[in-house]
Parts: structure tokens; C-alpha cells; sequence
């Protein structure tokens, strides 16, 4: 009897050790794929730092710098110059969660072809950004429809892409205009979410409108507002497409952004520079959006 149970035991273990691993050799080309793709490519480019390394000769024969890269990255004032335009296109955040408040707001009243209308604001998002660029290039042009309507009111045609204020203003403009369908969808499905039962309560309170929005609607949303603003910070740190396309970095490289210089460093074979930029930015995102999970843990569990 009890030999019977003891091999019984064995078979359930021996099956239980075939069927895992099963799975882990489904797995297992995903853990290859992670480990050649992004962990080695992490390390390599981490020893790369310390190198002066200009990527047509092997790694281990670039001579060993240690933080002379560092240094001279950080004392480039062209690397500032492009942090701080980096950070400046971030401006577009706050901008676009009050236009996609305001917009979810109406939108969630049941207004006539509201349908129509969430289409028509998501158009940008799901379209290329080569058609963008060419649009508001259009647009903004001194000659454009812009500055057309802007000279019947007797006001001077403005430079929007050659003046450093102005192509920094587009830039900011172009990509609120871009991402502001995905906002208002997110807005609108927290707004949907929310009973009337609070906004009731409120009323009974003797609580108006703007109240009612500021002291229970905002704080509601929260949790899309942490989405949006943490998704908007790493994807501005990361701008490179949109600014290159537009402006191409300029006007006096007014433009120009952290991964425009990254890609400057890369394309003249200062490889290890370009390394440096990459664990900057990333280790920058990276507190930035620990400080901000801190944050959002702190207000929800008070």
C-alpha cells in the first residue's frame, strides 16, 4: 500500500517537473531575446561610458577614460542648452490636461455626435507624424492660414518657425494638438466612472458647480492624472522625432533636445558621449518618476 502511494507521489512529480518545463522552454526564447536586446546592450553601453570609445574599433581595445565622459559631457553648455529645451517642451503637460478636462467635461454631457467628436480628436494620434509635420508646417508658415488670419486684425505676420521663442511655442503647441485624443478619451472613461452619488452628496452640501468640480470631480481623476503625467514626462524626456522633423533642432537650436544631441554624438562616432547622455536621461526619468510613485503612495494612503 504504501509503495503504491510512494510511486504515485513520484509520477505526480515527475509530470509536475515535465509540464514546467514545457512552459519554460516556451518561455525561454523571450528570456534570450530580453537578455542579447536589452540587458547586454544595458551593461555594454554602461562600461562604454567609461571609455573613449568612437564604435569602429572592439570595446575592450577603446582606451579606459573612467568619468572623463562624464565630465565632458556635463561641461558642454550644449548638453544643458538641450536639457533645458527638453524640459521647457514639458510645459505642454499641465496645458494638456486643461484642454482634455475641459473637453472630457463637455463631451460627458451627452452632447449631440459626441461620437463624432472623439473621433475627430483622436484623428492625430493614429496619424503619421510625417503627415503632422507637413500640416503644421503648413500652418505656421508665414504665409500660412495662421499668419493670414492673424494680418486681418492689422497684427504683423509672425515667424513661428524661424524665431526661437516662436518655433519653441509650435513645438509645444504641435504636441499637445497631438497627444490631446488619447487624454480625453482617459479623462472621459474616469469621468464616467465616477458615481453621481458624490457630486449629489455634494449638492445637498450646498456645494456649486465649481466646487463640486475642484472638491470632488479633480481629486477623483487622480489616478489619470498620475497616468498622464508620468506617461508624459517619459515621453517628453525622450522627444526626438517631432522636433527633428520640424525645426530640425533650430532655430539656434532652440529646439534642439536631449536626444537630438545624443544622436549628434552618435552620428560623429563619439559613441561613449552618447552613452553618458543615455544614463543621464535615464537615471533623470527614473528619480523623477520614483518621486512621483512616491508621491501618488503618500496621497492615497493618507
Amino acid at each position: 500500500m504504501n509503495t503504491n502511494i510512494v510511486e504515485k507521489s513520484k509520477k505526480r512529480k515527475i509530470k509536475h517537473v515535465q509540464e514546467n518545463l514545457v512552459g519554460y522552454l516556451f518561455i525561454l526564447p523571450v528570456f534570450i531575446g530580453i537578455a542579447f536586446f536589452i540587458v547586454y546592450p544595458f551593461f555594454y553601453s554602461l562600461v562604454s561610458t567609461f571609455k573613449n570609445w568612437n564604435g569602429l574599433v572592439p570595446l575592450n581595445v577603446a582606451p579606459t577614460v573612467g568619468f572623463e565622459m562624464y565630465r565632458r559631457v556635463l561641461s558642454d553648455s550644449l548638453f544643458w542648452q538641450a536639457f533645458g529645451n527638453t524640459l521647457i517642451t514639458l510645459i505642454g503637460i499641465p496645458i494638456g490636461i486643461i484642454l482634455s478636462i475641459a473637453i472630457a467635461m463637455l463631451l460627458n454631457r451627452g452632447l449631440k455626435f459626441t461620437g463624432v467628436f472623439r473621433v475627430i480628436f483622436y484623428i492625430p494620434v493614429v496619424s503619421s507624424i510625417t503627415a503632422i509635420i507637413i500640416l503644421w508646417r503648413a500652418m505656421m508658415n508665414t504665409q500660412g492660414p495662421i499668419n493670414d488670419f492673424i494680418t486681418l486684425f492689422g497684427i504683423k505676420a509672425i515667424n513661428f518657425l524661424g524665431e526661437p521663442g516662436w518655433a519653441r511655442f509650435s513645438l509645444i503647441m504641435m504636441l499637445v494638438w497631438k497627444g490631446l485624443g488619447t487624454s480625453i478619451l482617459l479623462y472621459l472613461a474616469g469621468l464616467q466612472g465616477i458615481s453621481d452619488t458624490y457630486k449629489e452628496a455634494a449638492k445637498i452640501d450646498g456645494a456649486n458647480d465649481w466646487q463640486i468640480f475642484w472638491r470632488v470631480t479633480f481629486p477623483l481623476l487622480g489616478p489619470t492624472h498620475f497616468f498622464i503625467v508620468v506617461t508624459g514626462i517619459i515621453g517628453g524626456m525622450q522627444l526626438y522625432v517631432e522636433p527633428e522633423l520640424l525645426l530640425g533642432g533650430g532655430p539656434s537650436r532652440a529646439t534642439t533636445t536631449l536626444l537630438i544631441y545624443l544622436f549628434e554624438r552618435f552620428g560623429a562616432h563619439r559613441i561613449s558621449e552618447a552613452s553618458v547622455v543615455a544614463w543621464v536621461l535615464g537615471v533623470f526619468v527614473f528619480i523623477i518618476t520614483a518621486i512621483q510613485f512616491y508621491t501618488n503612495y503618500r496621497r492615497e494612503k493618507a
